[in-house]
């Protein structure tokens, strides 16, 4: 229940609520036109890290794949919808089914490799380089109070980085060094880093 009204009060936030412009979106408008050197670093890091996150939940999901509802599309479709399209899974498709894992046993492998989880943290500070053009807190709420497209964001990333830590705790109740996965992002790779293949 806590899902889905956590969904519908997203969705409220982005429709009616949501601060930004009545015209043209600026950050939009600099992301379209490919002027990403216009928009400020850190507005650029949240906005690029919500490229990263799906890659997380694709990675989780997908090891824990036995559910009611296949995990997968929501997981792909969280690229371009972020919690907007995770949360209907957990809202309605995180149901226990006696049933074997849907993910091939190849895929399986790679996302249980040790190099992936680090290519994901490669990914993770890759896009933290972009902090290094300075980090300005009143330059982002300007932003945010500009722009819909990143007070939009910003509540997906908060909802995203919550998501994260429940599912590290959903699917890993017993891995070591499970409080990692408050680290934003990077703390649910590493606590796989410490959960044994077979789990």
């Amino acid at each position: 229940m806590k899902f889905i009204v956590i969904w519908l009060l997203l969705l409220a936030y982005a429709v009616f609520l949501a601060p930004g412009s009545e015209g043209s979106d600026p950050v939009m408008e600099q992301v379209l036109s490919g002027n990403l050197d216009g928009i400020d670093p850190l507005v650029l890091t949240v906005f690029n890290s919500l490229g990263v996150f799906p890659l997380v939940f694709l990675t989780i999901l997908l090891r824990n794949d036995q559910q009611s509802w296949p995990a997968w599309p929501f997981s792909l479709a969280s690229f371009a919808g972020g919690a907007f399209a995770l949360l209907p899974w957990f809202a309605f498709g995180d149901r226990p089914k006696d049933r074997g894992l849907r993910t091939p046993n190849w895929i399986l492998r790679i996302l249980r490799s040790k190099i992936w989880l680090s290519l994901l943290l490669i990914f993770f500070a890759g896009n933290l380089l972009t902090l290094l053009q300075g980090i300005s807190l009143s330059g982002y709420r300007e932003a945010f109070m500009e722009s819909s497209l990143v007070s939009v964001m910003t509540v997906d990333w908060f909802i995203l980085w919550w998501l994260s830590v429940y599912v590290i705790h959903r699917f890993y109740p017993d891995a070591k060094k499970k409080g990692l996965a408050w680290i934003p992002i990077v703390g649910p790779v590493l606590v796989l880093f410490f959960v044994k293949e077979d789990q």
